[in-house]
């Protein structure tokens, strides 16, 4: 039992370092395909940054004067009449762009931001499909003339974040663009595979609880195994002691007066009983972990029925403790169908832990009656009760109430799990009132 045992935890801890590597490579997948989202997205909006300049520039001059020349050979820098003359001599495209832009802001027709930023916004949107959240900033070169003449310009302190596209302008102009992250837009976009991901990590998430809630039910139930052997060993070897005895002392006949001998005979089958009753609590741990109890029913009388399975604790021998049980049937005499042994089983179930959580003088009442086709067992007694707490979770296998936790009482919390479980295949319902110190009182209910 105890390697197999291990070699469940094994396997357990080999599935949840399974699930956690799982967990990983999704996260991985996540980032690099977060990344690559990301990277496609400042690709594109630095392109739309570049050609967003290039059409506000083209705006400005179809809004300026007309007849705008670009003169490539003077050294100075003044405007006469409609023509524009600049310091710059154009190589390319972007030089020719770059005077266009100086001409422009000779003639205090500057590209501005607000003009960039609404080209920007219309190309990004054609591009993306959406418009990431940005900030757009124009910077310009300034200068001053110092004591021989010459200008001397200021620097531009451009930074490098991963997240802002630089792009020039003109020969004295930049612009910057931060992009916010686009993980809005990613979500929007994957939402399927985001909701899928999500429930699958939720899955996982309840494997590892499941998982591990598992391996301490497995780990507390070996635990129950070896102590249950152990008091069950005990429990048994007391009785088969005394019978033993019994046996012993009439091979002798050491019984020379008929009423000692009658005695003795009674105390041998109350002991035979108790090992009955052991060996059926034995049964009983292995059916209360079944999925479903097979349930036979048989037309039984219900008076018959009680007063033969209380007969034993009756006539049992409680020294130094008193029991008494009363038994009522209302009407005196009804028949329903319903699995004997198993509900024999909890009466007796019943029957014990009355017996057992009761002082020194313990009255048990057992109240049968039938109405309207629901078959209402009440077992009440005069012992120690239940806090409410316990109460809520008494039915739960392995649960003991606080009186068991400290172990004033021998028992290990299956016994009334069983029960609940019987009455639910008879499609009944048990429920239970306790108060500490005034007693406890169960209530089975079933339709005949």
């Amino acid at each position: 039992m105890k390697k197999r045992v291990s070699a469940s935890n094994v396997m357990r801890v080999v599935s949840i370092l399974g699930i956690i590597c799982l967990l990983a490579l999704q996260y991985v997948w996540w980032m690099n395909a977060y990344r690559a989202v990301e990277m496609d997205i400042m690709s594109k909006s630095e392109a739309c940054l570049k050609l967003a300049i290039e059409k506000s520039i083209m705006f400005q001059i179809d809004s300026a004067a007309k007849g705008i020349k670009v003169v490539n050979e003077f050294a100075g820098e003044k405007t006469k009449g409609k023509k524009i003359y600049a310091q710059h001599s154009a190589n390319n495209s972007s030089d020719l762009t770059f005077l266009i832009e100086e001409g422009l802001n000779m003639m205090k027709r500057p590209v501005t931001k607000q003009l960039i930023d609404k080209q920007y916004s219309n190309l990004l949107n054609e591009k993306l499909g959406f418009i990431p959240t940005h900030t757009l900033q124009i910077y310009r070169l300034s200068y001053n003339i110092d004591s021989i003449g010459n200008r001397n310009y200021n620097r531009i302190a451009l930074g490098s974040r991963k997240d802002t596209i630089y792009q020039q302008v003109g020969f004295k102009a930049y612009a910057s663009v931060v992009v916010e992250s686009p993980i809005t837009f990613y979500i929007k976009k994957g939402s399927f595979i985001l909701i899928i991901s999500i429930l699958l990590v939720l899955l996982v998430g309840a494997i590892l609880i499941l998982q591990y809630i598992s391996m301490q039910r497995d780990r507390k139930f070996a635990d129950f195994i070896i102590d249950y052997t152990r008091m069950i060993t005990h429990d048994l070897r007391t009785p088969v002691s005394g019978v033993q005895m019994i046996f012993k002392m009439f091979q002798k006949n050491q019984f020379p007066e008929p009423e000692m001998k009658e005695k003795y005979v009674l105390e041998g089958l109350n002991l035979t009983k108790k090992i009955l009753l052991n060996l059926d609590n034995i049964l009983l741990m292995a059916k209360s972990e079944q999925r479903e109890l097979p349930v036979h029913k048989t037309d039984v009388n219900i008076r018959d029925f009680m007063e033969e399975t209380v007969k034993m604790y009756r006539e049992r021998d409680y020294d130094p403790k008193t029991v008494t049980i009363d038994t009522h049937y209302e009407p005196e005499s009804f028949n329903c169908k319903m699995d004997f042994g198993l509900m024999e089983n909890v009466v007796c179930n019943l029957m014990e832990n009355a017996i057992k959580f009761t002082g020194l003088v313990a009255k048990i009442t057992i109240i049968c009656k039938i109405e309207n086709d629901v078959v209402e067992f009440r077992f009440r007694d005069n012992g120690m009760g239940m806090a409410e707490e316990d109460q809520k979770r008494i039915f739960e296998i392995f649960e003991q109430g606080s009186a068991n936790k400290n172990k004033h009482f021998p028992g290990f919390g299956i016994g009334l799990h069983f029960v609940q479980r019987v009455v639910k295949a008879h499609g009944g319902k048990i429920t239970v009132k306790s108060e500490v110190n005034k007693g406890t009182e169960f209530i089975i209910r079933f339709f005949s």
